[in-house]
């Protein structure tokens, strides 16, 4: 029966293993296209091509061509590159002039995440690019997605962080002498329910896949041969089958566990293998050193769970504890020191493989302050040290008060964990909004591919006339649209207000257009405003301002505005070509392997290196990544250099791109 149990043991670390080095990079974003953005034509392009990071889905993977109307061509269907499936095309076939926006939507065959984006060419008149600046979006944060990416996170914590609470916890602390039936039932209902809410998470994963790769609000529109092909044809679907089978495995694990303790063992390990699968479908994914990446999501998923979970669990004993024993203050107070133990390690943990996380998926002050991704992870923080403080205090005196049998210590200690607990809900709150939008290393990257349209330089002026002063103003202050502001003050400077009409007549000095007019109304106390594209052509213009008053004099002003061709630009930053290491990789990768080895090393030792609790498989786990780090830095060191200075960079049009939720 050992061997057999040792087999079922070793079968699910293999679980482990398999499914992270079947891993594979993640998000599809642009890297090229042709023609490239903002073209000009002289005819129809033969075919439109795009370029990816990663590899694509063919079912929901697709390119539109709409014209200056915003109608959709009739084109052929998407075409993905047999021979290259980052590679995604359409033969726009005889196409008329004008403006076209080339529309496409990527969905990653590696993680499931979708990128759309928009940008202009144009066949014949250059002239027409003048209207097709678009502005680069960060990602929508999206609530359906990080509310169930927070229930998912809960409910494994629930789940794993009880298995681990009732093996390293309990039982090594629960007095051999006394029944401890009242204790545990509260340990595995709650660890049944979290059991329950991983399955029912499961299947909202789904909906919000499909959700993500249709464009369909969530359990909205769900059509049948859609949701299959999600299931049977994409990687989130062998993942997502991968994950209900381990589920279902979970809940018979748990249920032999009622008779056989080493099941929880077992349960043990197919929680891991579902907290891996989580670490395959994450930002860790895009990174560089894809293992060490992956595994370090892996680790520090797995910490919160056992850390978190703990904690919840640990709060639902109290009570019984206090019910049941006599000198409960004993018992608790070596449930404290179990606890504590394996809480040092989780938070040393989550240290090390946060601290690589964040130069992984931040990497600069500017993204952690000025990004959506940056600012969740700022708030993950500064929720993060009061429950650090909390941890401290149980360790040194709720553990050393209970210990001297001091009962208000009893008192004090739900207090405690409740205080914890809720800290820590809002920290898996802020991860699931992380966990929902891009990194904010790729907002960066995207911001700088695609500058936003610079600020408006209005054409100003102001002239003194008949005891009035006319200020005048055109904003933008471009060629093309504008909005033209005429206020009116007299020498007193207070508003006149009693003005009849204002008449605005345009004429350009360089060519032969004639005159337009427009007539402002008045928007504020002396404030004329109106709209219109009347600075047709660049140059300089005269603007003749006529002001009618009441039993006075018409108020003629000329302004002398020189229009621009076009607003000036800001060349937009080529992004990286995929698989291109991140600066400062070799040095990050060796602080990481040295602390991790340090770390590890240090608390294997200190347990005497006693595998069957959790605060040494936490320890061997970080030798395991210390190694890892080091390997990889050892690895690419050779190479680093030549890329950082050569900066190998893609060629990138500048596009509108929204990046997809992770």
């Amino acid at each position: 029966m050992k061997l057999k149990r040792r087999l079922w043991f070793v079968v699910g670390l293999i679980g482990i293993l398999l499914i992270i080095q079947n891993v594979v990079m993640a998000h599809a974003n642009l890297i090229k296209a042709e023609p490239a953005a903002n073209s000009v034509l002289e005819e129809a392009p033969a075919e439109i091509r795009m370029w990816f990071t990663e590899p694509l889905e063919s079912r929901f993977s697709k390119i539109n061509l709409r014209n200056s109307e915003g109608n959709i061509v009739n084109t052929p269907p998407t075409q993905i590159d047999p021979n290259d499936p980052t590679q995604m095309s359409i033969i726009p076939g005889a196409l008329p002039d004008g403006l076209y926006t080339v529309v496409w939507r990527a969905l990653s065959s590696a993680d499931g995440h979708p990128t759309i984006g928009s940008y202009a060419i144009v066949i014949g008149d250059a002239t027409l690019l003048q209207s097709s600046a678009a502005n680069t979006a960060e990602d929508p944060i999206r609530t359906d997605s990080t509310v169930i990416r927070w229930i998912n996170l809960l409910s494994m914590a629930l789940t794993v962080g009880g298995i681990a609470f009732f093996l390293f916890v309990w039982l090594p602390a629960a007095p051999e002498t006394q029944p401890n039936k009242a204790i545990e039932r509260p340990i595995l209902l709650l660890t049944a329910a979290g059991w329950v809410l991983v399955g029912v998470t499961g299947f909202l994963l789904l909906a919000l896949q499909y959700s993500l790769a249709t464009g369909n609000p969530i359990l909205t529109g769900i059509d049948g041969n859609s949701l299959n092909s999600i299931i049977a044809d994409t990687r989130f679907g062998h993942l997502w089958l991968s994950r209900t089978a381990l589920w279902a495995g979970l809940g018979g694990a748990l249920w032999f566990a009622r008779s056989d303790r080493f099941f929880y063992w077992v349960a043990l390990v197919m929680g891991a293998v579902i907290l891996a699968i989580n670490s395959a479908f994450s930002h860790a994914n895009a990174a560089y050193d894809l293992t060490v990446s992956v595994g370090a999501d892996f680790l520090h998923l797995f910490a919160t769970a056992v850390w978190v979970g703990g904690l919840v669990h640990f709060l639902n004993v109290i009570a019984p504890i206090r019910r049941t024993f006599p000198s409960s203050t004993l018992v608790l107070g070596r449930v404290v020191g179990r606890f504590s133990n394996f809480a040092r390690v989780s938070v040393a943990t989550l240290f090390i493989t946060g601290f690589y996380s964040a130069w992984l998926q931040v990497g600069t002050v500017e993204g952690l302050l000025t990004t959506q991704y940056g600012i969740a992870m700022l708030i993950k923080l500064i929720l993060f040290v009061p429950v650090l403080g909390l941890a401290v205090v149980n360790l040194i005196y709720t553990h050393r008060g209970l210990e001297a049998e001091q009962d208000i210590w009893a008192t004090r200690l739900r207090g405690l964990v409740g205080a914890e607990i809720v800290l820590t809900v809002g920290i898996l709150l802020a991860v699931g909004v992380m966990t929902s939008i891009s990194p904010a290393r790729t907002t960066m990257a995207y911001r700088a591919a695609n500058p936003p349209p610079p600020e408006a330089l209005p054409l100003k002026d102001v002239r003194t006339v008949n005891g009035l002063l006319v200020e005048f103003d055109a904003t933008p202050g471009w060629l093309g649209e504008n909005t033209f502001t005429i206020k009116v003050v007299d020498s007193n400077g207070a508003p006149i207000n009693d003005i009849t009409l204002i008449r605005m007549r345009f004429e350009s000095q360089t060519q032969n257009l004639g005159e337009s007019e427009l007539r402002p109304e008045r928007v504020a106390e002396g404030v004329y405003r109106i709209s219109g594209a009347n600075l047709s052509v660049p140059g300089p213009w005269r603007v003749r301002v006529t002001i009618q008053r009441p039993n006075q004099f018409d108020t003629l002003v000329d302004f002398t505005p020189d229009v621009p061709t076009a607003p000036p630009t800001t060349a937009p930053v080529p992004l990286p070509e995929p698989n291109t290491p991140l600066p400062n990789r070799v040095f990050i990768l060796l602080v990481a392997g040295v602390m991790a080895l340090g770390v590890g090393g240090f608390f294997l030792g200190e347990n005497r290196a006693k595998l069957v609790q959790a605060s040494s498989l936490l320890a061997v786990g970080l030798l395991i990544m210390g190694g890892a780090f080091l390997f990889s830095a050892i690895q690419g060191a050779p190479t680093l250099s030549s890329v950082e200075n050569t900066g190998q960079l893609s060629e990138v049009d500048a596009t509108n791109v929204m990046p997809g939720s992770p």
